[in-house]
């Protein structure tokens, strides 16, 4: 459902390439298409496609905002990206590069960017229509000036509806979440969940549910989520939290198969119940109860599944002058209660 196998294709995936491209900002997403033969990456304020080798075949410049996680859909050929337009130090650093104006606390949104992949041509243009579509997400919105910690949207991908055997694609957005030792309302991840057919471009998107995770506090939350048919889960690429009474994970999976509890949330009881989900308990155990994981900060800026054990990381090279890309690199998952799940 969201992606091939290598062994499916004529051309052998690389094991390792460079992007040869430059960015002043570094990268926070990729995804695989294996019909097309490249690659996807999000460089905050840029969208680059590029070969196996790391040749640029195009690229969306000036995009208004934070482009981060993303997952390709191979049926509708479409990419899917969260898009966050915002005050805070991220969102005025984005500003001053661009040479536009910052925007205000009332005026920060948070979007899916949808991207007809077979409309980006050659060579560099303009993110616009066709090409890119966004939909709103108002409730990342709300919470973003109420609560949770929550910092905007962030991870994306696209996996089967959530405790459901047959159950349509869904698209399930990760909030981002500030790091904040003093508060105690942010140590559960939020997914929100959305059908990807209902996913109209121009149309506000409105929740089928709100899912809570229980990992600790992390520093900016879910930088990037990744569903993988192998193991039916949904991984969760994080920065490593700084609050003591964790263990301050970087990388957790959330299986898909299992049936959401509704509760009191640690944090959250004032809140009254929400809809929970557990943590897949095969990584590293820890002293919290049901709190396991891994340590895998690399996956933070960008991680995509081949879907038979294979997954592709980038990662930020700096270059000189203050630019920088990516390198890209294959992995084995290798999972088990050990410090980093590939190798």
């Amino acid at each position: 459902m969201v992606c091939l196998s290598a062994h499916t294709i004529a051309q052998p995936l690389p094991s390792r390439f460079d992007v040869k491209t430059r960015s002043k900002d570094h990268v926070q997403g990729i995804a695989v298409d294996t019909v097309g033969r490249c690659f996807y990456l999000s460089f905050t304020t840029s969208l680059v496609k590029c070969d196996y080798q790391g040749k640029v075949l195009a690229q969306l410049d000036s995009i208004p905002g934070h482009l981060g996680s993303m997952s390709f859909d191979p049926a509708g050929r479409k990419l899917y990206a969260s898009l966050e337009c915002k005050d805070d130090a991220i969102g005025q650093g984005i500003a001053k590069n661009l040479g536009m104006k910052a925007y205000s606390r009332e005026d920060s949104k948070f979007y899916i960017a949808v991207i007809d992949v077979d409309s980006l041509g050659d060579g560099r243009a303009a993110a616009a229509p066709p090409v890119m579509s966004l939909c709103e997400v108002p409730e990342a919105g709300e919470d973003y000036k109420a609560r949770y910690g929550c910092s905007g949207i962030d991870g994306v991908t696209i996996a089967p509806q959530i405790g459901k055997k047959r159950g349509k694609p869904c698209l399930y957005v990760a909030y981002g979440i500030y790091s904040d030792i003093s508060r105690r309302d942010n140590d559960h991840q939020i997914l929100l969940e959305y059908r990807l057919d209902q996913v109209k471009p121009g149309k506000p998107l409105k929740a089928r549910e709100k899912y809570f995770i229980f990992t600790g506090n992390t520093n900016w939350g879910v930088q990037n989520l990744c569903y993988d048919p192998k193991t039916n889960c949904i991984f969760m690429a994080c920065y490593a939290g700084k609050k003591p009474e964790f263990p301050n994970f970087s990388f957790f999976a959330v299986p898909v198969d299992q049936k959401p509890v509704e509760k009191i949330l640690r944090g959250l009881e004032e809140d009254g119940e929400h809809m929970s989900l557990a943590l897949w308990q095969q990584g590293l155990l820890s002293s919290v109860k049901g709190l396991r994981g891994w340590r895998f900060s690399e996956a933070a800026t960008g991680i995509c599944t081949l879907g038979d054990g294979y997954f592709f990381v980038s990662t930020p090279v700096k270059l000189k002058r203050g630019f920088q890309t990516a390198s890209v690199r294959r992995y084995r998952w290798k999972g088990g209660p050990q410090e980093r799940p590939f190798e």
